[in-house]
């Protein structure tokens, strides 16, 4: 059991057989799309307008129904590999993307030169959602379904309100409306790692902060960091404990400047308001056992916002909840799905989304954790899935 109300996201995240390569200032080497079909072919990559040079990975057949799946803060594309390999297992002819976001995975860091004395400045949602617009652009895709996890959730929603012309369906994977105000990325993240024991680790090794931390790992700031990841950030209990041994290391290696860029900028989001205006058709998934993204305040403001899209436009937007057990006093998953519900039950999300791009809705089917000590085991219960409809 983690001692933090963090033990978040990579369980599924941001998911599979991997070999990625590890976030650094070079891009991925170049491949044949052929060549890229999943994380063990590995990674192609892509210069974009944006000056970020894009890791990604595709399969299935360009000329099917575009789905680009996005992962979350710290993760890459190994976020969404099994429920990628799941979904197109389902239905190969669906043209199915992943990508590294600017700063993680492979893909590229924007230059230190404008970066590095104020991270927060290139790491904003909207400098994501800009690099996705360019990655579609450049892959001359007109009009996408768009996944996104978490960070990417936020993404996704960023070219959703700002772009909706070129979103046929979002789907919005632990999210919320906002950041701003998020206990943990503000005390946790922020505080207490960043600019609490990495911040003071590195200076007194003469590093001054921001700036000289750009470049830096969390290596750099504490040699034991990847026992600290294991026990706290790349944590979860219903994963399968094997799948979340290569993100350690994978962790370990993203810059100090996407740590904190993403944290801080992530500070100032906030869609409350944004999302009434919302007029893509939308699937939330929600895991009971979300340590990041509460039922209370999160859920219960996105679902009001997101009726409120519904009533003033006409959007349809699904809630889609998945677990049973809700989240312990401590604040920590322990017993069922949590924020990385890609990760824990990458089936069941695979079959939301192909069921939702194809239909317009979810499955109604529950997917949730077995009972303890067999918690990576997801259990699927036809129909009994907690599902609200708002929009006609």
């Amino acid at each position: 059991m983690q001692t933090h109300p963090i033990h978040v996201l990579r369980a599924a995240v941001v998911a599979l057989p991997l070999i990625l390569g590890i976030t650094g200032l070079n891009p991925a080497p170049v491949m044949a799309a052929s060549q890229c079909s999943d994380l063990a072919a590995g990674k192609c990559s892509i210069q974009l307008s944006t000056g970020i040079t894009m890791a990604y990975v595709e399969t299935g057949p360009e000329s099917g129904p575009p789905i680009i799946l996005i992962h979350g803060f710290t993760d890459s594309i190994r976020a969404w590999s099994f429920a990628m390999n799941a979904l197109h297992k389902a239905d190969p002819s669906l043209h199915i993307l992943a990508i590294d976001l600017r700063g993680h995975g492979a893909t590229s860091m924007p230059p230190a030169s404008n970066c590095a004395a104020a991270p927060e400045n290139c790491f904003r949602v909207p400098d994501f959602a800009n690099d996705v617009i360019a990655f579609m652009n450049a892959k001359n895709i007109k009009q996408a379904h768009l996944a996104g996890h978490s960070l990417g959730a936020f993404v996704v929603q960023e070219i959703a309100l700002g772009h909706p012309e070129i979103v046929e369906h979002a789907v919005l994977v632990a999210t919320s409306t906002k950041g701003a105000d998020n206990p943990v990325i503000r005390d946790f993240m922020v505080k207490e790692t960043i600019e609490g024991s990495w911040k003071a680790a590195l200076e007194a090794k003469g590093k001054k902060y921001p700036t000289d931390f750009y470049a830096l790992t969390p290596l750099d700031a504490n040699p034991g960091v990847r026992e600290w990841l294991a026990n706290t950030w790349d944590a979860d209990p219903a994963a399968d404990p094997a799948t979340l041994v290569p993100l350690i290391p994978e962790t370990s290696q993203v810059r100090l400047g996407t740590w904190i860029g993403v944290a801080k900028a992530g500070l100032t989001l906030d869609n409350t308001e944004r999302l009434k205006e919302l007029k893509v058709p939308t699937l939330v998934i929600w895991g009971i056992q979300d340590s990041i993204f509460f039922d209370d305040p999160d859920q219960k403001a996105l679902r009001q916002v997101l009726e409120g899209a519904a009533r003033a436009h006409g959007t349809v937007v699904y809630w889609k909840q998945y677990g049973v057990l809700p989240l312990p006093p401590p604040g920590v998953q322990e017993s069922d799905i949590g924020h990385m519900v890609q990760w824990d039950a990458p089936d069941a999300v695979a079959a939301d989304i192909e069921s939702f791009v194809k239909t317009g809705a979810p499955t109604k089917d529950l997917a949730h954790s077995d009972k303890a000590p067999n918690i990576s085991h997801i259990l699927i219960e036809p129909g009994k899935a907690t599902v609200l409809r708002f929009g006609s």
